[in-house]
């Protein structure tokens, strides 16, 4: 169980290659029944350093905020802010199978509306989540968000066209 007091939310840095390479390959297959598998070299050791720099370059950009999150420590999900222009953001999170069930995305959600509102000053979020993801959808209207927009056959999950829509929150 997850319990907000253990539960940290943390800016990715260079030091989190090691843990954050062996979180994202213990967790491959799960996030790929959900998302779009990542490209073979994201799971080598230059590979995620190479995608925390990108990371870090849009955060000191002001396009992005990449966080993790850490349960007593340990790496359990990644939410972001991500495209952050004019406004607007798009959210995205991914959360560890063994920390599913226990409100963990929801808090993820929760702190990127409080970091779009607090630090960015956004009015609008946006997220795009498959047909199939209805836990997801789930968290996404409990926070308010609404469909605004059908995207058929929009990802590739497993081999399979997935139906995506566009959930967006006004007003942030």
């Amino acid at each position: 169980m997850c319990h907000a007091k253990d539960i940290a939310f943390q800016l990715i840095a260079q030091q989190d290659a090691a843990e954050l390479l062996q979180f994202e390959v213990a967790e491959r297959v799960w996030f790929e029944q959900h998302i779009e598998t990542r490209v073979e070299h994201f799971y080598t050791p230059e590979g995620i350093r190479q995608h925390i720099n990108e990371c870090l370059a849009l955060n000191t950009q002001g396009r992005m905020r990449p966080f993790i999150i850490q349960h007593r420590g340990a790496i359990v999900g990644r939410a972001n802010l991500r495209e952050i222009g004019n406004g607007y953001a798009k959210v995205g999170y991914r959360i560890a199978q063994h920390a599913c069930g226990n409100g963990l995305a929801q808090k993820a959600l929760h702190y990127l509306i409080n970091e779009a509102r607090g630090v960015y000053q956004l009015k609008e979020l946006s997220a795009i989540v498959s047909l199939d993801n209805r836990a997801s959808q789930r968290v996404l209207e409990k926070a308010g968000f609404e469909v605004v927009e059908k995207l058929p056959e929009y990802s590739v999950v497993a081999g399979r066209k997935l139906d995506c829509v566009v959930m967006r929150k006004i007003d942030v």
